[in-house]
């Protein structure tokens, strides 16, 4: 009499695990995409409220301001705007491009940048 075994084999095993490898090959890279893509979408909303406020000031004054904003080291954006963000873990830059537009170039926590050029919210060149 033969005494039948339970179990898997280390074929089955193997096949199991070259899935999940080719799942997890596939699915990692979109998945940071949308992380990617969410980030930017964050940091581009801030934006679009700074080109509000730069509007404001050049109908006002005839001209954009420019500055930084970085939590407890520089709010000069803010000193010439007025704007100031939700976040306190973003770096904002506004510099002047001629006398008719300016870019805003944004820096989260994690190192991710995006920029854009106002009026109109184009990438920066």
């Amino acid at each position: 009499m033969q005494k039948k075994t339970r179990g898997f084999t280390l074929v089955e095993l193997m096949i199991v695990v070259a899935i999940i490898g080719i799942i997890s090959a596939i699915a990692l890279p979109l998945y940071n995409d949308y992380i990617n893509t969410s980030r930017e979408g964050a940091l581009i909303t801030s934006m679009s409220t700074i080109e509000v406020f730069q509007e404001d000031l050049f109908m006002r004054t005839g001209a954009y301001g420019a500055g930084t904003w970085e939590q407890g080291v520089d709010t000069s954006l803010f000193d010439n705007t007025g704007w100031s963000p939700r976040s306190d873990k973003v770096k904002y830059v506004a510099a002047l491009v001629g006398t008719t537009a300016y870019t805003v170039t944004a820096t989260d926590a994690t190192g991710y940048v995006a920029c854009r050029q106002f009026p109109g919210g184009a990438l920066c060149p």
